[in-house]
């Protein structure tokens, strides 16, 4: 942002020189961006589907009026992420690869944003080696295999930000009304991603404070871009406020949150991967502030990290709860950013070496735990949707009990994330579907409201939660009507009993 606002020096001049990167950018760009998609990718399937991925299948799945009617008393803040994924069913049709792919997608994007803004930040290795990072943090292999928009709003905020840094340049009007653009679709599509953009104005007052003569060059036009976009935004803002009943689920400040911040936020379980991580954040920042030339560094990344975790925890705090570790997401590549800033600062060489080496092994160890079948939540539906297809017959009915933490949804969850392992069954309880409620899940009867349905099934399967144990009651109410429990099959989390006449 600052290639306008002040006179070169010679050693600014020269700095780019000592930076050895690719000769033509654009491959490192594509290169790296290919590289996180390739590892996003890898076994994206085979982690079992669990709550907030079944949220979005629910919506992405139904009919567009059906959709819209949803919208209307829940999830407006992912209305636009549902209306894509909608469009992705479309054409590919579900499955979990569908449903992870374009996450997978949008880690590229972001790796490749990432490379260029390193470069825009005046070190082509910075973004080389930035870009590599970022596509190896725990959360971002995640992201990247979750069927939610978190991957999308790491784009979305460095693409945000690559676009800030050009228009700060002083390269005319046009560059500003991309960035107003850009505000406007990100704020959209994420709320959360308005804290990046008050973190850009945080950059702005540091810049300017440095150079005082250039502030009203950054800020007004800044100012004029975010109102323009706040008058598509302030609609919408509205409407998600008028649901806010649907975050009531998220937890408030306790000492937990100090592992939530320094761990799971970017780190997901890995103790070691966070320390390295955060030693090499600090050492980044302070290093890039200390330098005169690279001052930029830390202007630029050091709010983009700081002011969304500081807003989320002080609301928190002091308000209602909105922080959730996960939401981080959209800062990922400003925290590769700044720990690729901290690599070069260690002063010895073999050490900076195995400081490479130790991510490289923690990122594998990750990318192996973040892939296995249960890594989401410990969610085992894949299982219990295998011995379903595997016990189900001609006259099945299925009686879908209570789901892990969540009180608003049944184990009929397992139904809309694996539908082929259900095919012709029978529904024992259901009164509206989900596509017919206008909310994400179904409603219900009592099964003993509902036992006409189950008069010409030769087999009942209950489906529950371990936590919230329907298996008494279920197995007194069928015993009315001559049935028995005959075999049991336990999961994590979950429990199946399979009942037959006496």
């Amino acid at each position: 942002m600052t290639a306008t606002a002040e006179p070169t020096t010679g050693a600014q001049r020269a700095a780019p020189k000592a930076d050895v990167a690719p000769r033509h950018p654009l491959v490192a760009v594509v290169g790296i961006g290919v590289f996180a998609f390739l590892v996003s990718v890898i076994a994206i399937a085979t982690p079992s589907v669990w709550y907030d991925e079944a949220a979005t299948i629910t919506s992405a799945t139904r009919s567009w009026p059906q959709l819209w009617a949803e919208l209307q008393t829940v999830d407006a803040v992912h209305a636009i992420y549902y209306a894509f994924m909608h469009l992705v069913f479309d054409v590919f049709g579900y499955s979990p690869f569908t449903l992870r792919l374009p996450s997978a997608i949008a880690i590229g994007v972001a790796a490749a944003f990432t490379v260029v803004l390193g470069r825009q930040l005046g070190r082509a290795n910075l973004g080389i080696v930035g870009g590599l990072i970022f596509a190896v943090l725990p959360r971002t292999i995640w992201a990247g295999g979750e069927g939610r928009s978190y991957a999308i709003t790491a784009a979305l905020a460095v693409i945000l930000t690559v676009a800030l840094v050009r228009a700060g340049r002083g390269e005319g009007r046009r560059p500003w009304v991309v960035y107003g653009i850009l505000v406007a679709v990100s704020c959209l599509v994420f709320m959360y991603l308005a804290l990046i953009v008050l973190a850009h104005f945080v950059t702005i007052v540091i810049i300017a404070a440095r150079r005082r003569q250039f502030a009203p060059a950054l800020r007004r036009p800044w100012l004029a871009a975010v109102a323009s976009a706040g008058v598509i935004i302030a609609p919408f803002a509205f409407i998600m406020l008028a649901q806010k009943g649907q975050i009531a689920w998220i937890h408030p400040i306790t000492w937990d949150t100090v592992t939530d911040v320094f761990v799971d936020q970017w780190f997901v379980s890995s103790s070691v991967f966070a320390i390295v991580g955060w030693t090499l954040l600090v050492l980044g920042a302070v290093t890039a502030f200390r330098s005169r030339l690279h001052h930029e560094i830390s202007a630029v990344l050091v709010p983009l990290i700081v002011v969304p975790i500081a807003v989320l925890v002080v609301v928190s705090a002091v308000a209602f709860p909105i922080y959730v570790p996960r939401y981080l997401a959209m800062c990922l590549p400003f925290v590769a950013l700044l720990i690729a800033a901290g690599i070069p600062a260690i002063p010895w060489r073999p050490a900076r070496l195995a400081t490479v080496a130790l991510i490289a092994v923690l990122a594998l160890s990750q990318l192996i735990a973040l892939r296995a079948p249960e890594a989401k939540e410990g969610s085992a539906w894949a299982e219990v949707a295998s011995v379903v297809d595997a016990e189900k017959t001609d006259d099945t009915a299925i009686v879908y009990g209570n789901v892990q933490l969540h009180p608003t949804a049944t184990a009929r969850v397992v139904q809309y994330a694996y539908p082929d392992a259900f095919a012709d069954t029978v529904d024992a309880t259901v009164l509206t579907s989900a596509a017919d409620s206008g909310r994400l899940w179904e409603t219900r009867a009592e099964l003993a409201d509902s036992l006409d349905r189950i008069v010409g099934a030769d087999q009942v399967l209950l489906i529950t939660s371990n936590a919230r144990d329907l298996i008494p009651s279920t197995t007194a109410t069928l015993s009315t009507v001559g049935w028995h429990e005959s075999e049991r099959f336990d999961f994590t989390y979950m429990t199946i009993v399979k009942f037959e006449r006496n």
